[in-house]
């Protein structure tokens, strides 16, 4: 995923926090990045 782009927090405490900067373009690339991401593992 960070090679795409994205950063995922480390931990599950960081990422508890919900946010309103994200939008629906944000989410959406984001899964389209994971569903990249999730493929090269095959």
């Amino acid at each position: 995923m960070l090679n795409r782009g994205v950063y995922l927090a480390p931990s599950a405490f960081e990422a508890g926090f919900v946010s309103a900067a994200h939008d629906d373009a944000i989410i959406d690339a984001t899964l389209a990045v994971a569903e990249e991401a999730f493929a090269a593992l095959k």
